[in-house]
């Protein structure tokens, strides 16, 4: 009886959802825009536009996350095979991470080194800069960047891919856990509730606290993993049920009108986010979801746009313009980067991956 009761609650038969009838990747393309507006603001030295005391860029991030977690979980709990797990994931995240760093490492570094080209390649931290593609955040090349506003921060967007792999990681393995109990989804549920709820005390009581753990700051780091686990929720029937785009909205408006500290804003936004992101992307009728529904730029977008904008802000200058120059300006030459990762890295590799699996399976 409890079984039943159990099933009745936490039904996931629907996983079979058409991975393009949504509006995900128009929702990730916008979120990587929000990272490169943020960071704009940042770039050319000027506080960043907020949203309920959030950074837009802090946003797209989060944003990132919470659909990271549903597709993620939807995907192993589809077919939980560790070895296809594994391989679609890393040829999902690692191709385009290696080319970027590369590139970066061994021909804009040269080029935008204010050292000669011998002592930029004698400098072991040019070669440090090579375990980003290890998931170890590393910000600096020798030389780089070291008069623009925002001095020497060559990447700063890569700080979150060591958090992403973390989770492929700990989903399944929570899943896995509590499945011998046949109770793992109760694992997903206790995963959000104790990783929000530890972030919560930490940010209460331990607002200072700075520990770096594989060259990341732990707390950063922790702030995404309960959204990640919310995201993971969203495979369970019953709570998209509950999905309406009509309160979803009605709900974000009524927040937006009141003024938050920065702590009851980060318990507001962890429930509201996520509710107002799945009732537009599993709209019955998402009008968006032919658009990018073949091609996903929303990937390249996070990893080339910071870079993008530290070469503009270093090449043009802070010339007074307003930031939207700046904006449109690195969104264009961005975009150009990610149609090409897009095209020649990600999408080559995932199709490799596809065909991998197949001779895998047999």
């Amino acid at each position: 009886m409890l079984k039943s009761l159990y099933n009745r609650f936490f039904d996931i038969s629907d996983l079979e959802i058409s991975n393009r009838h949504n509006n995900f990747n128009v929702i990730r393309f916008f979120a990587a825009v929000m990272v490169i507006y943020g960071h704009m603001c940042s770039l050319i030295g000027i506080g960043q536009f907020s949203v309920m005391k959030q950074a837009v860029s802090g946003l797209g991030v989060k944003i990132f996350f919470v659909i990271s977690g549903y597709l993620i979980t939807k995907s192993f709990l589809s077919d939980s095979n560790a070895l296809r797990y594994s391989i679609k994931r890393f040829f999902r995240i690692m191709p385009g991470l290696a080319v970027i760093v590369v590139l970066t490492t061994f021909i804009f570094g040269p080029i935008l080194t204010d050292l000669s080209t011998k002592e930029y390649f004698a400098n072991p931290e040019t070669y440090a800069y090579l375990k980003n593609i290890l998931f170890h955040p590393v910000y600096t090349l020798p030389g780089v960047f070291g008069q623009n506003p925002y001095p020497y921060a060559v990447n700063g967007s890569l700080w979150s891919l060591p958090v992403e792999v973390f989770m492929y990681l700990l989903m399944p393995l929570t899943i896995v856990i509590f499945r011998k109990f046949n109770i793992e989804k109760i694992g997903m549920i206790l995963g959000f509730v104790v990783s929000f709820l530890l972030y919560i005390y930490i940010l209460k009581f331990h607002n200072d606290l700075v520990i770096v753990v594989w060259g990341n700051s732990l707390v950063s780091g922790l702030s995404l993993v309960p959204l990640f686990y919310l995201g993971s929720l969203f495979t369970f029937k019953k709570v998209r049920n509950l999905l309406n785009l009509q309160w979803a909205v009605a709900i974000m408006v009524i927040l937006l009108l009141f003024d938050y500290s920065w702590f009851k804003s980060e318990i507001l936004l962890t429930f509201a986010l996520p509710y107002l992101i799945f009732s537009f992307a599993l709209q019955s009728r998402p009008v968006f979801a032919k658009i990018f529904s073949v091609n996903d730029y929303s990937y390249g977008l996070y990893l080339y746009g910071f870079l993008i904008q530290q070469i503009i802000v270093r090449k043009f200058g802070v010339l007074g313009l307003p930031l939207n120059y700046y904006f449109i300006v690195s969104l264009a030459v961005t975009f150009v980067f990610a149609v090409l990762s897009w095209h020649l890295v990600e999408k080559p590799c995932q199709k490799f991956s596809k065909n991998l699996l197949k001779k895998i399976n047999g």
